[in-house]
């Protein structure tokens, strides 16, 4: 699925989601840590929030955790995620789909 992250009018921080789904997103820059959170109807099937640290322009990748009524707070997978409207040659390779030598040339650069 896919998220956009927007800042209404009145300067709420929200997440639309691509499935319909709502939730809001928090960028703390001290840390560059990304959250983004997706309500579940009523709460009554719990909360996602998916969240990573912005280390790339690019590139983002993180861990989804979340729990319901009936079940504890607990990693359910991970995410990875890039920007749109970029030209692919400026982005480059993703991280996860890069090399070691590939790692250790941009590490020189």
């Amino acid at each position: 699925t896919w998220a956009r992250l927007v800042t209404s009018e009145d300067g709420e921080n929200l997440a639309i989601w691509g499935d319909g789904g709502k939730g809001k997103w928090n960028f703390d820059v001290a840390s560059q840590f990304l959250s983004v959170s997706k309500e579940s109807f009523g709460g009554w099937f719990g909360k996602r929030i998916w969240a990573g640290v912005v280390d790339d322009y690019y590139y983002m990748s993180g861990t989804v955790r979340g729990w319901s009524p009936i079940s504890p707070a607990s990693v359910l997978g991970q995410w990875q995620a890039k920007r749109l409207g970029v030209d692919p040659e400026e982005a480059g390779v993703a991280p996860w789909f890069q090399t070691e030598e590939e790692e250790e040339e941009g590490e020189e650069s």
